[in-house]
């Protein structure tokens, strides 16, 4: 083979098309991963938008993780240890997954064993690493209970899940009655649907219950200043997505006033923010994490061919699982 699937990102027209890209030489510390399976998660579709915290001025391929095989290898001693091993990796300022191979640095491969199945392995990163980064201060002891939205998300329930398991006091809102209903039958105790006409009432009653002083939010817009009006005085509410769409809007004075603390959250940021040390102790805990994981709910796998179009046009909600490209 001299040439391989994949696809193309025009920054310039946001527009995706399958090409065909040649294979480049492996530096030493590099490995080729023939890809099976990457998801699409909300940061892909932000960075094909073009509204992503990383952008590309050059063509580029999305797909920001995923899973695969490794087939070939530079010559260093640690890429070459990992040749035919099943790998999931994380790409960020380079080519990504949404190709028949992908490039990665070595010492960025994690090595799956046979417990992770394909389904987990190849979300291995952004929403686990984001799980571990969020509940931070819940495991650090700062607040004793937290709140998110986008409940139905699979992040929403992978955090749910852990603070079941620790016995952790958890709000989960939700925007639709039916995804309430889908919630409350798998085992969700505390959950609450933003469209329903008492959910400020509600939200403000619960959170005194459950001593609510810390909440997730990954939808902006109103919610984060409906968060800021009904939690207790001295909260914080960490703002980590846009699915609303809308910039947050919040009253100064529940800033001002009740001295509630809105913060960003970036994953990039909070690795970074991490010494050697720190880093070997996450990605310990991230593959336990995954290897006690049961559950990995997958909506659909679309060939890469649909891509453009899923991107353009997409079918579904994600709260009933992932899209998986598989190439």
């Amino acid at each position: 083979m001299k040439s391989y699937k994949c696809i193309e990102l025009d920054p310039q027209t946001k527009t995706l098309k399958l090409v065909e890209h040649g294979f480049p030489e492996l530096k030493a510390n590099e490995v080729l991963v023939r890809v099976q399976s990457s998801p699409i998660n909300p940061s892909d579709r932000l960075f094909c938008q073009g509204v992503y915290g990383v952008t590309s001025v050059d063509k580029v391929t999305p797909g920001f993780e995923g899973l695969g095989t490794v087939v070939q290898t530079g010559k260093n001693l640690l890429a070459k240890r990992l040749m035919r091993k099943r790998v999931a990796g994380a790409v960020q300022g380079r080519d990504g997954f949404w190709a028949e191979y992908v490039i990665l640095p070595a010492e960025q491969c994690l090595v799956l064993g046979e417990k992770i199945s394909d389904e987990a392995g190849s979300s291995a990163f952004v929403n686990p690493l984001s799980a571990l980064a969020l509940i931070e201060p819940i495991t650090k002891k700062k607040y004793p209970s937290i709140l998110q939205t986008a409940a139905a998300s699979q992040l929403g329930r992978m955090i749910e899940r852990w603070c079941r398991k620790h016995r952790i006091p958890i709000i989960n809102v939700v925007h639709r009655p039916d995804l309430k209903l889908a919630l409350l039958n798998e085992g969700f105790t505390h959950v609450l649907d933003s469209s329903h006409e008492n959910f400020g009432q509600d939200l403000k009653r619960l959170c005194r219950e459950l001593d609510i002083r810390y909440a997730i939010d990954a939808v902006g817009g109103k919610m984060t200043g409906l968060l800021s009006k009904n939690l207790p005085e001295s909260s914080e509410v960490i703002v980590y997505g846009v699915l609303s769409g809308q910039a947050c809007e919040i009253d100064p004075a529940d800033l001002i006033f009740r001295n509630i603390k809105v913060k960003g959250f970036w994953l990039s940021h909070w690795l970074k923010s991490k010494n050697p040390l720190q880093l070997l102790k996450i990605f310990s805990d991230l593959k336990k994490s995954l290897e006690s994981s049961s559950v990995s709910m997958v909506a659909k796998r679309i060939p890469l061919e649909a891509v453009p179009q899923e991107i353009t046009n997409p079918s579904g909600s994600s709260s009933f699982g992932k899209i998986l490209i598989t190439p």
